[in-house]
């Protein structure tokens, strides 16, 4: 019950002290209803009472906390500066004042607070007691730190590469300008670019997934880092591409020595899960000339100085030289022209017969492309292929060939007596095997042109097997299945095992044309080469495939490869390749010419 004792109603001061009785019921609703932590605190800076909210917030119970005096929760560097206020209020000099300061909890650990502390006073102005009023700005804090990280992460995710943790072009460009910058003001400073791009890098993408793929570059990128010098920049360009930027750096035997010390970091083998595999680089270098080089040039032309080295063979240096721009454009030129060339009707294929050397027979012809530029005329095809392999284009340009040798031969079956039986081989590209779609693009063009799959022999090289013995190995098997043959081209020149050999599906094998040279005469030479011929046929025979010679270009070469038991013949002693028409005139129409026979009694 209550212990309070009836207000009267009937003058003046009853009135006043139900009026203050009011004032005093609202100030308790308000006391323990509020979420803020509130303090009844005595004009010695006593606690009298504090709220639920208060307790909590300074983790303490309203008994601890009686006659407390309230600065006592502060952090003791905080204390002062709340006395100082504490103090001008009671004087009467302020009549609040809001600051924020540390609390300490029951465990000693400081957290942030907001305090306002006001002084209430009875109607005749005397000061009565005061309120501190406390807001937990913990969370706020914690928000605010998480804020100031996210802001910090979102900075440096946008200036570094997510994949190697390694600075991105934008941080690259940013320290490139401030650097060329400052060198305006060094005169004989330079800075320099080591531009890298990895080789190889798509044939391990390809052949064992983007994810083995991204662990490559991490690895790399950590390698990379070593090889900065304080004040470098290590940063991945894109892809498979980096840049080292030398801020400052004396000449080119400098950007060289960097250059080497790169090809070292890569030369060790790279443990990509269950593979192990090796990497190197094309690397192009260039320096800065003059004061008004901006970086866009500088990367440009050591970008131009890399394609010189990718071209030449990759795995090399290259620093940039006038001559290398005129090369490099005509290059970029190429490509362009290259692209365009399949539609512009340019590529052309040309047949070049091989024979059996037990009828001689013209039993196949091997389709080779050619391009006739309209301004350059005809474009070397090393040329051009390796330009098709670098440039992504050689998928297109190998499915032009493999449908146009189709068309030209289910052409010539139909129409010409001596070709019924005629074959074609069409090489494949290392990055054609890659494609998952190749047996069906195989076996699609097959139905197409309506030829039997005997009528195809697909030849490639032993560094196609050797990049991927795995892939390789299932994509040839498949082939099979279908019925399409296979012959490894230029055999002797790789480096595939017998065991490997045994595991692939083969129906033949080419002898690479260096070893058909070598068998010329009766020099000590020759008879190593027949020799190895020797072998090679052994080889095919315990695999159960047959052998071509290649590069046949005299008798004494056709002589002797029939003598070693090889079946088939190819070479210009037989036939240069011939345009389609020229073909079908020299050994597909009428009698077949017989002169290349002539001499040959074994035939």
């Amino acid at each position: 019950m209550s212990t309070r004792q009836p207000l009267p109603d009937d003058d003046e001061t009853g009135g006043l002290l139900r009026a203050m009785q009011q004032r005093e019921d609202w100030f308790r609703a308000v006391f323990e209803g509020s979420a803020m932590g509130i303090a009844v605190v005595d004009m010695q800076g006593r606690v009298i009472e504090a709220n639920t909210p208060f307790q909590r917030i300074v983790g303490r119970t309203a008994t601890e906390l009686k006659d407390t005096p309230f600065v006592d929760l502060d952090h003791p560097d905080d204390r002062e500066r709340n006395q100082a206020q504490f103090k001008r209020l009671v004087s009467g000099h302020i009549s609040n004042y809001q600051m924020e300061l540390r609390y300490v909890d029951r465990a000693g650990e400081p957290f942030p607070v907001r305090l306002t502390t006001s002084v209430v006073r009875a109607a005749d102005g005397r000061a009565r007691f005061c309120v501190a009023m406390v807001d937990d700005l913990t969370q706020r804090t914690r928000a605010e730190a998480d804020r100031e990280f996210l802001e910090e992460r979102l900075r440096h995710l946008a200036l570094h590469d997510p994949l190697t943790g390694l600075p991105n072009r934008v941080l690259l460009a940013e320290r490139m300008t401030e650097c060329v910058t400052s060198l305006k003001q060094e005169p004989g400073s330079h800075c320099g670019v080591l531009f890298l791009d990895l080789d190889r890098f798509k044939n391990v993408n390809d052949s064992l997934g983007h994810g083995v793929g991204d662990e490559m570059l991490r690895q790399v990128a950590v390698r990379l880092a070593t090889c900065g010098r304080p004040g470098d920049t290590v940063a991945r360009f894109g892809g498979d591409e980096f840049i080292i930027f030398l801020s400052r750096v004396t000449g080119r035997d400098e950007a060289l020595a960097v250059a080497a010390q790169v090809r070292e970091v890569l030369s060790a083998p790279l443990e990509l899960g269950s593979y192990r595999t090796y990497t190197s680089a094309s690397i192009g270098i260039a320096l800065t000339e003059s004061t008004d080089e901006s970086p866009d040039e500088l990367l440009r032309n050591a970008d131009m100085a890399m394609y010189h080295a990718r071209a030449v063979g990759g795995s090399r240096t290259a620093v940039i030289d006038s001559s290398m721009h005129k090369a490099v454009l005509e290059r970029l030129g190429l490509e362009n022209d290259l692209r365009a060339a399949l539609t512009r009707s340019e590529l052309r294929l040309f047949f070049q017969p091989i024979v059996s050397l037990r009828t001689g027979e013209v039993v196949a012809c091997e389709a080779l492309a050619r391009w006739e530029h309209p301004i350059h005329g005809r474009v070397p095809p090393d040329r051009f292929i390796s330009l098709a392999e670098d440039t992504g284009l050689i998928g297109p340009l190998g499915s032009w060939v493999l449908g146009e040798a189709a068309r030209q031969l289910a052409e010539w079956r139909a129409t010409l007596p001596l070709a019924a039986r005629l074959e074609v081989t069409v090489n494949l590209s290392p990055a054609q095997l890659r494609e998952p779609g190749l047996v069906d693009e195989v076996a699609d063009t097959l139905g197409e042109h309506g030829l039997p799959p005997a009528a195809l022999k697909l030849e490639l090289t032993e560094s196609s097997l050797v990049e991927d013995p795995a892939t390789a190995a299932g994509v040839l098997r498949a082939l099979k299945k279908r019925e399409v043959q296979v012959y490894l081209d230029d055999f002797g020149t790789g480096y595939s095992s017998l065991s490997t050999l045994h595991r692939l599906p083969l129906d033949a094998l080419k002898i690479d044309r260096s070893f058909v040279a070598g068998m010329d005469g009766g020099t000590t030479g020759a008879h190593k080469g027949a020799e190895i011929v020797r072998t090679i046929v052994a080889l095919a025979r315990s695999l159960g495939v047959r052998v071509v010679g290649e590069g046949v270009e005299s008798h004494e070469q056709l002589a002797a490869l029939h003598a070693l038991g090889c079946d088939f013949a190819q070479g210009y002693l037989i036939s240069p390749p011939l345009p389609a028409d020229e073909f079908a005139e020299s050994f597909l129409t009428g009698d077949p010419p017989l002169a290349w026979r002539e001499g040959h009694r074994f035939l």
